[in-house]
């Protein structure tokens, strides 16, 4: 998305040192309107309609996150701007509170101009992208209410274990939990941690960068952490993050809780399937370029053998015939001379002997080579047809793998 002097940029601070630099960093790219006050900006919001607002924390009256908390019940789903909180304090319980109450993205004073431009820049791109999703998602969460009424709860997780065994990407994966957990009306984020990746799928379309801190920072927590009506549940390899548990209903809150483990021990199972499914081809690739140069070098051997056995089959002819034509001069009589060519014709026929033997040994590499090639075949079309099936997570073999 191109910048555009049309984006509108909500600049809310109480410091008007912070707030004039903050708008001098923003106004030749986007347009800006200035207030000193949470109450101020909610008064001016449904006038101004910003596509994303800088919001202080510490501010006199209404703070920082008290102002966001209204702002998103004040507005539409749709007409919704981005929110980056501005905060000197940078802490797990300062992100938190800040994703609690509707934020966006967290930008810890000093700030520099190229971050905060970038920044901005990105949540633009953002409340677009929110827009042209709105209509698609609605739609799906109203089919997902549907599935609800037809499957109990437990069926619902049910399916998803059967389900998540046939996925062949980690992207599959993530989107099969987000629609399940869709079927009991939550939203979730899911990320998935193959070696050497983070991959972080949300409903909404792209993770923000407050979202993908939060992960950072809960990834390592308990195997179960709530935060208020967040709950996330941490395997190795996979993070759920629930942002709407219905903490009002104690019942239901509990099931789910019961539900969300099982989920995400499968997504977990099946991401480890995933994972020694790629090991396993990557292994099948190797082994097979493997045989492929063994075969290369019993062909070039095989074929260097017959050429050496026509070689010395004509060597010894030309000797024999050699030999017979200059017995004549050696003045030898006709006795000396039968006798030598008796023993001349005697050691070719030894020799012709031993490669006559020795042709079982060619036979040996054609067959070897031919072996390889099918033990090739049948490793190939095995590993396409029975992929690794997935293990019970926290089993003795993920102590072995990992």
């Amino acid at each position: 998305m191109h910048d555009s002097i049309n984006n509108r940029v909500m600049i809310v601070d109480d410091d008007e040192i912070t707030a004039a630099s903050l708008d001098l960093a923003l106004r030749t790219t986007f347009e800006t309107c200035l207030f000193d006050s949470g109450d101020a900006a909610l008064t001016a919001l449904e006038d101004s309609r910003p596509d994303v607002i800088l919001l202080d924390i510490a501010m006199p009256g209404l703070d920082g996150y008290e102002t966001c908390r209204r702002l998103r019940k004040r507005l539409p789903a749709e007409e919704q701007p981005a929110v980056i909180f501005v905060s000197a304090k940078d802490s797990l319980e300062s992100r938190l509170q800040a994703y609690e109450s509707g934020g966006d993205d967290f930008i810890v004073k000093p700030i520099l101009p190229p971050e905060l431009v970038r920044k901005v820049r990105v949540m633009v791109s953002l409340v677009a992208e929110r827009k042209q999703l709105k209509a698609s998602a609605d739609s799906a969460r109203q089919m997902a209410m549907g599935f609800l009424t037809n499957l109990g709860e437990t069926g619902t997780a049910l399916q998803f274990l059967r389900n998540s065994q046939s996925c062949r990407e980690p992207a599959e994966l993530a989107q099969l939990t987000i629609a399940t957990l869709r079927e009991y009306g939550l939203e979730a984020n899911v990320q998935l941690r193959p070696p050497g990746e983070t991959l972080t799928f949300i409903e909404s379309g792209r993770a923000t960068p407050l979202e993908e801190s939060v992960f950072a920072m809960m990834r390592d927590l308990d195997r179960i952490f709530q935060f208020r009506q967040r709950l996330i549940v941490n395997y190795p390899h996979v993070s759920v993050l629930i942002k709407n548990l219905p903490i009002a209903d104690t019942d239901r809150c509990g099931r789910l809780r019961d539900l969300l483990a099982i989920i995400a021990e499968g997504c977990e199972s099946s991401m480890l399937a995933l994972i020694r499914t790629a090991e396993i081809e990557a292994r099948t690739r190797q082994l097979q370029q493997t045989s492929a140069a063994v075969q290369a070098a019993i062909t070039s051997l095989h074929a260097q053998y017959q050429a050496q056995q026509a070689d010395t089959r004509i060597i010894l002819h030309q000797m024999h015939d050699k030999f017979s034509h200059d017995l004549m001069f050696l003045g030898l009589t006709e006795t000396q001379e039968d006798r030598l060519m008796q023993l001349l014709d005697s050691s070719i026929e030894e020799t012709l002997e031993l490669f006559a033997r020795g042709l079982d040994f060619g036979d040996k590499l054609a067959q070897l080579r031919r072996g390889l090639a099918t033990d090739d075949q049948i490793h190939v079309a095995s590993s396409r047809t029975n992929p690794a099936p997935p293990p019970t997570a926290g089993s003795s073999d993920d102590i072995e793998l990992w």
